[in-house]
Order: structure tokens, then sequence, then C-alpha cells
């Protein structure tokens, strides 16, 4: 009788086990904490596949910041030195509120200026993030060419004039 309970039970569809059906992009890029500060799905969308980008060229960089700290912190700084000369960061630094996530969506949070030499995508680059509280994390981040679910992904905002 019970095996029949259990049977009858997972003919159901699968939201009535309370599983999602909504699809989302897969986690290709790097993950890391530092300090209960979690770094989590960084990638940076590069070139078209079998292209490079010359010297001088400016990418984008998609992270999703999770605060587990007891206080708000801030994203300062992202650094992708010696292959990048600069960078922006969105608002310029990102307010970082306790459990909320920060980024995750199809707005870069960060752009790596004025790269040092031909770039291609499927490459990892040492990147670091830097937290005004929380300290310096560096990672090897993935440069992922602009194709498949990351061909919707927003560019950099132009300035306003």
């Amino acid at each position: 009788m019970a095996v029949l309970l259990l049977a009858a039970c997972a003919c159901g569809n699968e939201d009535d086990f309370g599983v999602s059906t909504e699809e989302f992009a897969p986690n290709t890029g790097a993950n890391e904490i530092i300090n209960d500060m979690y770094v989590r799905n960084a990638f940076i969308i590069g070139s078209p596949e079998g292209e490079s980008l010359p010297p001088g060229s400016s990418l984008p960089l998609y992270v999703t910041l999770v605060n587990q700290r007891t206080e708000p912190d801030r994203l300062v700084s992202v650094s992708a030195s010696p292959t990048f000369k600069g960078f922006q960061v969105r608002g310029g630094g990102l307010e970082l509120p306790v459990r909320q996530p920060v980024g995750g969506d199809v707005n870069p949070q960060a752009l790596l200026t004025g790269s040092t030499g031909d770039l291609r995508s499927g490459i990892y680059l040492p990147v670091s993030f830097q937290f005004q509280d929380a300290g310096t994390v560096q990672m090897q981040v993935p440069v992922l060419p602009p194709s498949q679910w990351r061909a919707t992904y927003s560019p950099w905002p132009s300035p306003t004039s």
C-alpha cells in the first residue's frame, strides 16, 4: 500500500513539488568567498568565437555579489592588471546591503578598460575585486563569447552628454 501511495505522489506536475520550471543562465562564471562576501558567477563578455579584440578594447564584467556580513559594504574597484589598464564600477562603486544580492542580471557591474594586447574569448583572466571592508579577492574569471544566452546581455552604458 505504501508503495502505491508513493508512486501516486510521483505522478504530479513538477510545480506540485515546488520545483520551478523557469530557465536560468548556467553558472559558467567564477565563484569565491572573502570574509562573508560572496562573489558569484563572475564572467566577462569578450570577442565572438574565432575573433580577437584589438589593444585598447574595453569589456563588460558581470557578477552577483551577496554581502553576508553584519554591516553594509561596498565594491570599490575591479582590476585585471596587466591585461587591462583600468576599470569602471557601476555608479562609481556598488553599495552592498546586508543579505541582498547585487547584480546577477543582464547589466554589467564593471567595465575593464584599455586592454594591453589582442584578446580572445575562451581564456581566464586574473581579476581582483576590492571591497571597502571585506578586503580584496583575486579569482580567475572566464572571458566568454557574446553568444547563446549572453547575446541578450546589455553592454556598458554610454556616458550621457
